[in-house]
């Protein structure tokens, strides 16, 4: 009897928000269509370059973080483990690491973004880096070569 009520209740006086809230139809469409050429060919051949790009950034700057540990030993850069086209590479202070950001954004031209204290330890600020089937293999050297 209450479950009976309190439809009758939400049929009668919450039509207003059931339907405000709910998606237009050509946005729903819209989803349906994303949803089919991530699974198609299209959206395969796109994951393919990504993780493309994915391994070949992570080679770069690890054999690069690497080389420069060797000369520098107090360096404190660092490229977090992550296999997704989301990466990052720690840049310790927040000021570092958004004057990197910029460096990056007006010179490079690079779309990069810092994450900052207190979003994350302090000494563990970061620079976030996402990689997009658009990407090319040049401009992945080229956002190494700026790192590093």
């Amino acid at each position: 009897f209450v479950y009976s009520t309190l439809i009758s209740y939400l049929v009668n006086y919450a039509r207003p928000f059931v339907y405000s809230t709910a998606l237009p139809p050509h946005s729903l469409i819209s989803i349906r269509q994303a949803y089919e050429a991530m699974i198609g060919p299209v959206g395969e051949s796109r994951r393919k370059v990504v993780f493309q790009l994915v391994r070949l950034f992570r080679e770069e700057i690890s054999e690069g973080i690497t080389t420069l540990k060797k000369d520098f030993p107090s360096l404190d850069f660092e490229l977090l483990p992550s296999p997704s086209p989301i990466q990052a590479v720690v840049v310790p202070g927040n000021e570092r690491c958004i004057s990197v950001c910029q460096y990056l954004r007006n010179v490079g031209k690079f779309d990069v973004y810092p994450i900052r204290t207190p979003t994350v330890e302090r000494g563990k600020e970061r620079i976030r880096i996402i990689l997009h089937s658009h990407n090319t293999e040049d401009e992945v050297h080229a956002l190494s070569q700026m790192l590093l």
